[in-house]
């Protein structure tokens, strides 16, 4: 069994009509984990920023949700699906490996014109980079990767 992991980082940019070109490498992870054609898209939970996961992956996250809530028909049960699942995307890749971020996307990940990928393991992070590097305790080294992406695009 290969470990299929959401590894690494990239920073590519959004053009004026929200195409977003997914990173190969992620692109290869959600080819192996399910139909590669389609990815999730969401808010993060805990984050500013959204999170991508494979077309396969909401089934993992509902079993998780059902056995966290086992007999609770609460408010509370019923908002967190709400947020989890209510406010997800399905966001077709075309065959130039881009999606289009919607308007509702953009404006949760207050994307201006660059995104930021980060590999979570069993999902990705979808950043704006500079809310990224602005992240209470980040590790010195994450910013300077951030740092130097930016750099190579002269962004500062």
């Amino acid at each position: 069994m290969t470990d299929e992991s959401f590894l690494g980082n990239a920073l590519n940019g959004i053009d004026a009509k929200g195409r977003l070109s997914v990173p190969a490498a992620f692109r290869e992870v959600l080819a192996a984990r399910s139909d590669g054609r389609t990815l999730i898209l969401a808010p993060a939970e805990r984050a500013d920023c959204l999170v991508g996961y494979d077309s396969s992956y909401p089934a993992k996250v509902r079993a998780e949700l059902e056995a966290r809530f086992a007999g609770d028909y609460s408010g509370a049960r019923d908002d967190h699906f709400r947020a989890t699942f209510g406010a997800a995307e399905r966001v077709p890749i075309d065959e130039n490996g881009r999606i289009i971020v919607s308007s509702a996307m953009k404006g949760t990940g207050e994307f201006d014109r660059l995104a930021l990928f980060w590999g979570m393991g069993d999902y990705f992070e979808v950043w704006n980079p500079l809310h990224f590097v602005e992240r209470p305790n980040l590790d010195p080294r994450a910013i300077r990767i951030v740092q130097r992406l930016l750099d190579a695009r002269g962004t500062v």
